[in-house]
């Protein structure tokens, strides 16, 4: 049974080397440009984790966070932030609702573990 993950990020850069990084087999990578728009895509399907950006135009990731855990079916959704801001920066109660925190740049492998560390097995 394949993954998929959910990728928002405003930098399309970014969000073509995310994809590269983990469209694999059992991987399936759905980018978004905006919180708008990845709230528009778990509305309508499957998802298994979140990867965000933190900020966004539209709705930022900290926001998308938020907006996430009011979804019923994904309040256990795990939600990873890939930010070249540190979590320290941020007040820890904005970070509620947030997994794991991934610092850009960051290398594939590092990527990677947590991506499986953070999925459903």
């Amino acid at each position: 049974m394949g993954m998929t993950i959910l990728h928002a990020d405003d930098s399309s850069a970014v969000r073509r080397w995310v994809a590269e990084q983990l469209n694999d087999s059992d991987i399936k990578v759905v980018s978004v440009a905006d919180g708008t728009a990845a709230l528009q895509v778990l509305r309508e399907s499957h998802c298994d984790l979140l990867l965000t950006d933190l900020e966004m135009p539209n709705l930022d990731g900290l926001q998308l966070a938020a907006a996430v855990r009011e979804l019923p079916m994904y309040r256990f959704l795990p939600v990873l932030i890939l930010s070249t801001r540190r979590p320290n920066d941020i007040e820890p109660e904005r970070r509620q609702g947030v997994t794991g925190w991934i610092v850009k740049p960051t290398d594939p492998e590092h990527l990677r573990r947590w991506i499986r560390r953070s999925l459903p097995l």
